[in-house]
């Protein structure tokens, strides 16, 4: 028979258990997120393998409500408001790649016409930015994984993944495109684009399009950004900080270490109370944004290119980011089948686990 203390302590376990569960099942973890979450996944491989000409349609429907949903969340994260996340690089590119489709599309309903003048250099520079920079994230970042449930995920997995495919279709596929809506698009200056060559080629119209960004990012940042998510204010006076940005959730992740060893001089517990504060300066930026950009222009010149010369290269790509995004998603999954609620419950029960442990000399197979 449990004794009354054995008892408590079991009903503390389970109680915590379902606080885990609940909020799994707020964040989306359940049947119908899932199934449709998996759906989708194939209703995408089918449109891109049976009718890639009609890929860009869903590109454009699917982002009318994923981008939404993922900004309303972002508007309630806690404990800071994430809405300046949609400043950041990958998401401005969506944002002016879907506003060109929804011109053109608005365009041939109201029966103008879009200049090719305007629409060439626009083509080749999403070329490699989709081709180059939004492809190349797929495999770098860690957090673009297929988590079915999680709109969160699956639409930071949808604006990374997206963009290269539609233009997969657009470079490859171009005639089935043109058949199938003449009066949206041409491609008439298809063989008169070339990769490099000047500002004119897809490289040059890339590499402007990314110091646009650059430019009024930087500026937004050093004006107001870099202040705001401070938990104190230079005075020293505590702050109350309500918006994040993706440069300090960066550094809050990880990156500060390394730029304060390598470029700063600073130890790692230095870093780590930056970290908890949120007090990073505009070097550690200027460090930041430095190799930001290497990885940007780094990923245009040679991933963008390999996708411009080779369709076999752009297919392995993006097969290699469907399989690359599988695997984070799978390694997700069985965090929460099996390692979540043991990690959550020896939080909850810390000192009282530790001073046993001490004791008898135990240990977990999960630490």
């Amino acid at each position: 028979k449990l004794k009354r203390g054995e008892i408590e302590t079991i009903r503390k376990v389970l109680r915590e258990m379902e606080v885990v569960s609940l909020k799994r099942t707020a964040e989306g973890f359940n049947q119908i997120n899932f199934t449709l979450g998996v759906l989708n996944c194939f209703l995408i491989a089918y449109v891109i393998g049976d009718c890639p000409e009609h890929l860009w349609l869903l590109y454009l429907s699917e982002s009318l409500y994923m981008i939404p949903r993922k900004f309303q969340n972002m508007w309630r994260a806690k404990p800071l408001n994430q809405a300046f996340y949609y400043l950041d690089f990958c998401w401005c590119m969506n944002f002016l790649g879907l506003f060109s489709l929804a011109a053109l599309v608005i365009c041939d309903l109201l029966g103008s016409n879009v200049e090719e003048d305007a629409r060439k250099p626009m083509f080749k520079a999403f070329m490699g930015v989709t081709c180059g920079v939004l492809l190349a994230a797929n495999i770098a970042l860690p957090f673009v994984a297929c988590v079915f449930h999680d709109v969160n995920t699956m639409t930071g997995l949808f604006i990374h993944l997206m963009p290269p495919m539609v233009m997969y279709t657009f470079w490859w596929h171009s005639q089935e495109i043109v058949a199938s809506w003449p009066k949206i698009f041409y491609f008439s200056y298809m063989d008169e684009i070339r990769y490099f060559g000047g500002m004119d080629s897809v490289a040059g119209c890339a590499t402007f399009l990314y110091f646009m960004w650059f430019a009024f990012y930087v500026s937004f940042m050093l004006l107001v950004g870099i202040n705001m998510p401070r938990t104190y204010e230079k005075n020293g006076k505590r702050a109350d900080p309500t918006y994040d940005t993706v440069f300090h959730s960066t550094m809050r992740q990880g990156a500060c270490i390394p730029i304060g060893s390598y470029f700063r001089g600073r130890s790692k517990s230095d870093s780590l109370k930056l970290m908890e504060e949120n007090d990073f300066d505009t070097i550690d930026f200027f460090i930041y944004m430095t190799f930001h950009m290497i990885a940007a222009l780094g990923a245009i010149y040679t991933v963008g290119y390999g996708c411009y010369r080779n369709q076999i290269f752009h297919k392995a790509m993006l097969g290699g980011s469907v399989v690359l995004a599988v695997v984070r998603g799978a390694s997700r999954y069985t965090y929460y089948s099996t390692k979540m609620y043991a990690r959550e419950i020896r939080k909850t029960f810390a000192a009282e686990l530790d001073d046993d442990a001490g004791a008898k000399g135990e240990y977990s197979r999960m630490d």
